[in-house]
């Protein structure tokens, strides 16, 4: 994993900053602590210099699995290391080969879509058995 991101002052146009930074992220790099954090993998072919892609065929290392638009871009996702690159159809087949527990999660009354998606992804990273 690398180390903190620097923050980078946005719009530099000829030694001169278009927009001032934000006092708040001026104060959270002045104290020393990380303002950023980089999630996930970037393209694979930045971060597998020389390795063949294993989305391609002929190549020794193919696996259907892998998503060539996520090999391409970068993997930013929050999911497990072994899941990067992954569609999302094989981390769910995944998960369901290693086996689902038996508890379900039922959602009702909640206000928002925001907790609704929230309750439905706790309960895929537990592996209930079904959400409803």
């Amino acid at each position: 994993m690398r180390g903190p991101l620097t923050y980078l002052y946005c719009c530099s146009y000829e030694g001169e900053n278009v927009h001032d930074p934000n006092p708040i992220d001026v104060a959270a790099q002045a104290s020393g602590e990380p303002t950023f954090r980089e999630v996930g993998v970037g393209p694979w072919s930045q971060t597998h210099p020389g390795e063949p892609r294993p989305d391609d065929a002929s190549s020794p290392n193919y696996d259907i699995r892998f998503d060539s638009t996520l090999l391409d871009e970068g993997d930013r996702r929050n999911v497990l290391d072994r899941y990067r690159y992954w569609t999302v159809a094989a981390i769910k087949a995944d998960l369901d080969s290693r086996g689902r527990h038996d508890f379900e999660v039922a959602v009702e009354n909640w206000t928002h879509d925001f907790n609704i998606g929230s309750m439905v992804r706790t309960a895929n990273a537990f592996q209930a058995r079904r959400v409803q």
